[in-house]
C-alpha cells in the first residue's frame, strides 16, 4: 500500500493545462479513487475526476491530448457527447495510466442532494457488474482531494458528506435488506438448483450479494465504495458477519463440480448470511 498522495497529486497539477482543454466554463478539478482514498498500491491508476456542465467531445479531447503529450499518451475517450452526463478520457503521461472522468456539475449537484435526503437510484449500464448507484457519488466528494475548486462547489460538496446521512442508511437497509431476503426460500431459486441451472442460480447469488455489500456498508454508516475490492473493503467494517470477505468470496466463486450439491451448499450458505446480516440490522 502507498498512501502518499502526493505524487498523483503532482501529476495532476502538471497536467491541469491539458485538463482544463476538456471543458468550457466553470470547472472543478480533484485526485479521486484509490490513491485518495490511501488505498493506492502497484496496479492503481491516477484518477482525475473533472466536474464541468459543458465540455468538448471525446474526438477532440483525444486530439488535445495527441498535442499534448505525443502519441505514447495512446489516449481513449468514451461515453455521449450530448447530452453530456459523463464520460472519459484515459491516457498515459511519464508512464503512468491516467483516467480523467468527467461529470455534469449540475446532475453530480442533484444525485448528492437527493442521496442526502435518502433517494437510492441505480440505473444499468455496461461499465457496472451491479449497476450505477446515484449515492455511489458520495463516496466519490466525501474522499476526493480538491486540486481546483474555482468556485468552491466541491468544497460544499464535501461538507455536505462530511456526516453519513441517516435518511440514506434507512432507505438502504429497508430497501436492500428486503431484497436481499427475498430468494435464500424462493420456490424458483430452489427448482433451479435441482434443475443444475448454474445461470440462473448465479445470477441470484450475485443479486443477494450486492445488496447484502449495500446493506452493510449502510449499516456502519459508510459510504459505499464502489464494485472494485470490495473483500477487502468488507473485511474493514466493524459490524459485520464474521468473515464477511472470505464467505462472500466463497458464494461467488463456489469452485467446481457446480451440481445440484455445490448448489444446495451455496443456498444455504447465502441463507445463513443474508439471516446473519438482517439480524444486525
Amino acid at each position: 500500500m502507498h498512501a502518499d498522495t502526493a505524487e498523483p497529486e503532482r501529476i495532476i497539477r502538471e497536467l491541469l493545462p491539458l485538463l482544463r482543454r476538456f471543458s468550457r466554463g466553470a470547472r472543478a478539478v480533484a485526485l479521486g479513487g484509490s490513491c485518495a482514498k490511501g488505498q493506492r498500491d502497484e496496479h492503481s491508476d491516477v484518477d482525475v475526476y473533472l466536474f464541468a456542465d459543458r465540455v468538448v467531445g471525446g474526438a477532440e479531447r483525444d486530439a488535445a491530448v495527441l498535442e499534448a503529450l505525443g502519441p505514447a499518451a495512446a489516449p481513449v475517450s468514451w461515453g455521449i457527447d450530448d447530452p453530456f452526463v459523463q464520460g472519459g478520457t484515459d491516457f498515459v503521461y511519464g508512464g503512468v495510466r491516467v483516467e480523467c472522468w468527467l461529470r455534469s456539475t449540475s446532475a453530480v449537484d442533484a444525485a448528492v442532494a437527493e442521496s442526502v435526503r435518502g433517494v437510492v437510484r441505480r440505473e444499468y449500464v455496461a461499465w457496472t457488474v451491479s449497476g450505477f448507484f446515484h449515492h455511489g457519488v458520495l463516496a466519490d466528494v466525501h474522499s476526493l482531494r480538491i486540486v481546483e475548486d474555482a468556485g468552491e462547489v466541491l468544497a460544499r460538496w464535501k461538507a455536505m458528506t462530511a456526516t453519513y446521512p441517516e435518511a440514506l442508511r434507512s432507505t438502504i437497509l429497508r430497501r436492500f435488506m428486503a431484497e436481499a431476503a427475498f430468494w435464500p426460500g424462493n420456490p424458483h431459486y430452489q427448482t433451479a438448483i435441482e434443475r443444475g441451472d448454474v445461470i440462473y442460480t448465479a445470477g441470484i447469488v450475485q443479486l443477494v450479494v450486492h445488496a447484502i455489500v449495500q446493506v452493510l456498508f449502510a449499516l456502519n454508516r459508510e459510504y459505499f465504495p464502489g464494485e472494485k475490492r470490495l473483500a477487502e473493503s468488507l473485511g474493514r467494517l466493524p459490524i459485520a458477519p464474521t468473515d464477511v470477505g472470505r464467505r462472500i468470496t466463497a458464494l461467488v466463486a463456489p469452485g467446481t463440480p457446480r451440481d445440484a450439491v455445490a448448489l444446495r451448499a451455496q443456498r444455504e450458505a447465502l441463507a445463513a448470511l443474508v439471516d446473519e446480516v438482517g439480524r444486525l440490522v
